[in-house]
């Protein structure tokens, strides 16, 4: 197995990865939206998983990966935006 397809898996998995967790925080979004309660517990377990694994990421796909997790915090900031206040 060579170390640039390895890497290629890598970063589609990652991005894929992100990709999956902007679809959860849109979900939680528009439940918000609707005045629906939401749980933040299995999408803040999602989030440490996904920054673990960008610890590991191959340096070649950092940039990538640094472009979609500032949308992805953009989209995190959109949802708490969203939230009633307390």
């Amino acid at each position: 197995m060579d170390s640039i397809g390895t890497e290629a898996r890598q970063a589609t998995a990652l991005l894929a990865a992100i990709e999956a967790i902007e679809a959860m925080v849109a979900v939680a979004v528009a439940l918000v939206g609707e005045r629906r309660r939401i749980e933040l517990d299995g999408l803040e377990a999602e989030v440490e998983r996904l920054c673990a694994a960008c610890l590991a990421a191959p340096r070649s796909a950092v940039p990538a990966v640094r472009v979609r997790l500032l949308g992805l915090v953009s989209r995190l900031d959109g949802l708490r935006d969203a939230m009633p206040r307390a």
